[in-house]
């Protein structure tokens, strides 16, 4: 979600399912370098972080990647008023639920 949310895509676009698997597979993540440069690197490093291949090199539970997420640089920039003003925003607009139809009919 956080990746998706900074990058505006999924971490692996590719043309179809099993390029989209053998990328997810063997891949590491990798933000568009047009994202990346403007990405606090903590943040970034954070987020990429969460998607490592190895269970062992993610964060070992959800308080461990909440102190990361209020050690980052930009940690202070949003309220957690503002936020969730945002994202009621973003539901609203969005219809109020997600498109259980998305899928593979489009790039990944």
């Amino acid at each position: 979600m956080a990746y998706f949310l900074l990058a505006g895509q999924p971490p692996f676009v590719r043309e179809n399912v099993l390029q989209f698997l053998a990328a997810h597979r063997n891949e590491p993540a990798r933000f568009p370098p047009h994202v990346e440069k403007q990405l606090p690197a903590d943040l970034r490093a954070l987020v990429l972080r969460c998607l490592k291949k190895d269970p062992a090199d993610r964060f070992a539970d959800a308080a461990s990647l909440e102190r990361a997420l209020a050690a980052c640089a930009c940690a202070g920039a949003w309220t957690r008023e503002q936020a969730a003003h945002w994202w009621q925003q973003q539901s609203a607009e969005a219809g109020g639920s997600p498109n259980p139809r998305g899928g593979f009919g489009r790039k990944m």
